[in-house]
C-alpha cells in the first residue's frame, strides 16, 4: 500500500470528485457566505458567485474523457475557471485555480511538497490579477494558508498537510476584521475569504465541517488600537487629461510588467495581447513620457492620443460627420451592457445597445456569457458596460480572454451604465467611444434605496434589519424605518450642488409604486430640476436615481 505522502496521479476522474466535494459545500453554504456581504443589502452574492463559478467549472470537467494526460487536463479545468467565473470572487477564484494548475500540470504524481507549490502558485496568480490588492479579503487566507503549507515538513501525511492549511485558513479568516476596517465597522468577516475556505474544506474532506472554528458575525466595538487597517484607496479617473491608446509590437512582452510599470503613470489602464502584440490604452497627464516607455519595449503603431476635456466640444461635429456616412455602414463599435429589469433593458436598446445580457444584483454573468454577447458584435471594437461593481473584473477578464477590441467602461450601476449609453455614437472608433463614455459617467452621481437584510454598521451609519437604507454611489448615507425620510435625504444630498436633472428607475413591487409617489411630490421641491421617471422593472432596490 502506498505510503500517504507518495504521490497520486490526477485523472479526470479524481477531479470530478473533488470538484463535486467543493462545489457541494459552497452550495450548501453559499447563503451563509451571503450573508457576510458587508453592505447589509438583500443581493450580497459572494457565495453565489462562488458556487456558479464552481458549477461551471464542472460542467466543462464532465465533458471531458477519461485517460486525459495531466497537463491537457490542468489546461481545461483553468479554462473552465477563466470562462466560468462570476462576479469579483469569482474571478479571484479563476485565477487561484489557474495559479495550482500551471504548478499541477508540470508536478507529475501529486505529493504534499507539490501541494504546497500548488498554494504558492496561487496566491502569486492571485495577488497579480488584483491590480491594488488589499490584506483583509480572501487574497490575504490564500496567502497564509500557502505559507502554512510551505511550513510543513515533506513528510507529512496529506490528511495532516490538508488539516494545519485549511485550519490555517479558518484562522485566517477570523482576523480578517483586524486588517479591514470595513469588515469591523460592519460587524462580519471576509465573505470571499469564508467561501474559499468552505470550498478547500468540503474538496478536501468532502463538505466543510458545519461547526467551524469562528464566530461569522463579530462584535462592533470600533477599531483596537494597534489593528493594522488597510485602506483601498479611490482611484480618481476625472483628473487625468489625455487618453492614450496605440499597438505596442516586440518579442516576450511580458503583459504583466508592462500593466505595472504604466500603471504607475495613470488610470483607467487596459493591457490586452500576447507576448507578441499588446494594446494599450492609459489615460494620463503625461502622453510623452508613455510612449517614451513602450518604445523601449517595442515598436509602436496605431497611436491616439485625445484631450478627453476638449471632447465634448469636438462631439458635435463627430456627430454630424457621422450623420453623412454611408445609412449602411455597420459602424465601428457595438456596446455589451449588463442589465436587469425589462424596463431598464428597454432604455439600454433605446441608446443603441443592442447586445443585452442579462444579470447583475444577485445574479452575475460570467465571462462566458459575456463573450458569446461579444462574439455577436459585427463592428470592428465592443465596448462591456459592466453596470454593477461585481461584474467589472469579470469584463475586463473576457477581454483579456478575446482577440477583439474590447473596452471596459468600469460602471458600477444601471444609472451609470445609461449616462454612459447616452454618449455612445456607433459610428465612432472603440477607444473613442470609451472615452466619452468615462467622461459621461465621471459626471453623474447615483443614488439607490433597498431595505437591510440583518444589523450593521456600515460607512459609519447604524443600520437594523428591515430599514430602508439610502446608498450614495455606493456607500450608505441614511438608514431609517420609513422609506420617505430616506428618500428625501437622498433627494437632497443628489441635488444639493445645483444638479439640474434627475433620472429615477422604479423598480418591481409595492415599494417602487410608494417610491414613485414620493418623487411626484418631490417635484414641487425641486421645480428647477428636470425628472425623468421610467419603469426600470429591477429587484430589490424599488428605485435607482442618477443625477446630473
Amino acid at each position: 500500500m502506498a505510503n500517504s505522502t507518495d504521490g497520486v496521479l490526477l485523472t479526470v476522474a479524481g477531479a470530478r470528485a473533488v470538484l463535486a466535494a467543493g462545489a457541494e459545500a459552497l452550495e450548501e453554504r453559499k447563503q451563509e457566505i451571503n450573508d457576510l456581504n458587508v453592505y447589509p443589502v438583500p443581493d450580497g452574492d459572494t457565495g453565489t458567485n462562488l458556487a456558479l463559478t464552481m458549477r461551471g467549472i464542472m460542467d466543462a470537467v464532465a465533458k471531458l474523457p477519461e485517460g486525459l494526460p495531466e497537463k491537457d487536463l490542468c489546461a481545461a479545468v483553468s479554462q473552465a475557471a477563466l470562462m466560468g467565473a462570476r462576479g469579483n470572487s469569482g474571478v479571484i477564484l479563476s485565477q487561484i485555480i489557474r495559479g495550482a494548475m500551471e504548478v499541477l500540470a508540470q508536478a507529475g504524481p501529486v505529493t504534499t511538497e507539490v501541494l504546497a507549490k500548488a498554494f504558492r502558485g496561487a496566491t502569486d496568480t492571485a495577488y497579480r490579477a488584483v491590480r491594488r490588492p488589499v490584506e483583509g479579503t480572501m487574497l490575504t487566507v490564500l496567502r497564509e494558508m500557502a505559507e502554512a503549507a510551505a511550513d510543513m515538513p515533506a513528510s507529512t501525511g496529506r490528511k495532516a498537510f490538508m488539516d494545519e492549511v485549511i485550519a490555517a485558513g479558518w484562522r485566517s479568516v477570523e482576523k480578517t476584521p483586524s486588517l479591514l476596517r470595513v469588515l469591523a465597522d460592519a460587524g462580519v468577516v471576509d465573505a470571499g475569504g469564508y467561501g474559499l475556505v468552505v470550498l478547500l474544506e468540503g474538496a478536501a474532506n468532502g463538505r466543510a465541517g458545519w461547526e467551524t472554528p469562528i464566530a461569522t458575525h463579530v462584535a462592533q466595538a470600533g477599531a483596537p488600537v494597534g489593528f493594522a487597517y488597510e485602506q483601498e484607496a479611490a482611484e480618481d479617473e476625472s483628473e487625468f487629461t489625455y487618453c492614450t491608446s496605440f499597438l505596442l509590437s516586440g518579442q516576450s512582452l511580458d503583459g504583466d510588467a508592462l500593466e505595472e510599470e504604466f500603471g504607475r503613470l495613470g488610470g483607467s489602464l487596459l493591457v490586452v495581447g500576447d507576448s507578441s502584440r499588446i494594446k494599450v490604452h492609459v489615460h494620463t497627464d503625461d502622453p510623452g513620457q508613455v510612449l517614451s516607455l513602450a518604445t523601449r519595449r517595442g515598436v509602436l503603431s496605431e497611436i491616439e492620443i485625445d484631450n478627453m476635456k476638449e471632447q465634448t466640444g469636438a462631439r458635435t461635429r463627430r456627430l454630424a460627420e457621422a450623420a453623412a456616412a454611408s445609412a449602411g455602414d455597420v459602424g465601428s463599435t457595438q456596446v455589451v451592457a449588463v442589465v436587469v429589469g425589462e424596463g431598464n433593458k428597454a432604455l439600454f436598446r433605446s441608446l443603441g445597445v443592442d447586445l443585452i445580457v442579462d444579470g447583475g444584483q444577485s445574479m452575475n454573468p460570467s465571462a462566458e456569457d459575456l463573450m458569446r454577447a461579444v462574439e455577436r458584435a459585427v463592428t470592428p471594437a465592443v465596448v462591456i458596460l459592466p453596470n454593477n461593481s461585481n461584474v467589472i473584473m469579470t469584463a475586463e477578464q473576457t477581454a483579456a480572454l478575446t482577440g477583439r477590441k474590447v473596452y471596459v467602461v468600469p460602471t458600477t450601476s444601471i444609472q451609470a451604465g445609461l449616462s454612459a449609453a447616452v454618449a455612445y455614437e456607433r459610428r465612432m472608433a472603440g477607444d473613442v467611444n470609451a472615452a466619452e463614455m468615462e467622461t459621461a459617467i465621471a459626471n453623474v452621481i447615483t443614488a439607490e434605496v433597498t431595505q437591510a437584510v440583518r444589523d450593521s454598521q456600515v460607512d459609519g451609519v447604524r443600520v437594523r434589519a428591515g430599514d430602508y437604507i439610502g446608498l450614495v454611489d455606493g456607500h450608505i448615507v441614511v438608514a431609517s424605518a420609513g422609506m420617505d425620510d430616506v428618500i428625501d435625504r437622498l433627494l437632497a444630498r443628489l441635488l444639493e450642488d445645483g444638479r439640474e436633472t434627475l433620472t429615477v428607475l422604479l423598480g418591481a413591487g409595492e415599494d417602487a409604486r410608494r417610491a414613485a409617489a414620493l418623487i411626484e411630490r418631490a417635484r414641487e421641491r425641486y421645480p428647477s430640476v428636470e425628472m425623468d421617471v421610467h419603469e426600470g422593472g429591477q429587484p430589490y432596490y424599488p428605485v435607482l436615481l442618477a443625477a446630473e
